[in-house]
């Protein structure tokens, strides 16, 4: 699976590379901004910062979502990401789409690392270019 995911067939996927690597080593790290730039309510109206994570800092039929998501609990649990043992272990895709423009210093590090033209052939192939000219 290594190999192919190195493969050429891959060539600009930011998560093809993040998950090579999470098979080699078990431990997935890339960026996440969940909780500060999404999140997610169950149909129980249960607000999570992410759908991984099993604490919720409330519920939007008990409390306006606005007091959920900016509360103390809602600040606690989101000190915790990138630490719990299921972010180690994340291999959501969809969430890099979020997570890479917002995270400034690893999308900048990707373009010097790739060049202009590489780079902008990711951004592209993600997505990116509706949101991010």
């Amino acid at each position: 699976m290594i190999r192919f995911y190195q493969s050429d067939l891959f060539r600009w996927s930011f998560h093809v590379e993040a998950l090579a690597r999470y098979l080699k080593t078990g431990v997935m790290k890339k960026p996440c901004t969940c909780g500060f730039n999404y999140f997610f309510v169950r149909s129980t109206g249960q607000l999570l910062l992410c759908p991984l994570m099993e604490e919720s800092p409330g519920n939007i039929n008990e409390a306006p979502m606005k007091w959920i998501f900016f509360s103390r609990k809602a600040t606690r649990l989101r000190r915790k990401i990138g630490a719990l043992p299921q972010c180690r272990k994340c291999t959501e895709p969809g969430l890099e789409r979020y997570a890479l423009p917002c995270q400034g210093v690893m999308y900048l590090s990707l373009l010097l690392r790739m060049g202009r033209q590489e780079f902008m052939q990711l951004h592209r192939h993600m997505g990116l270019d509706k949101y991010i000219g």
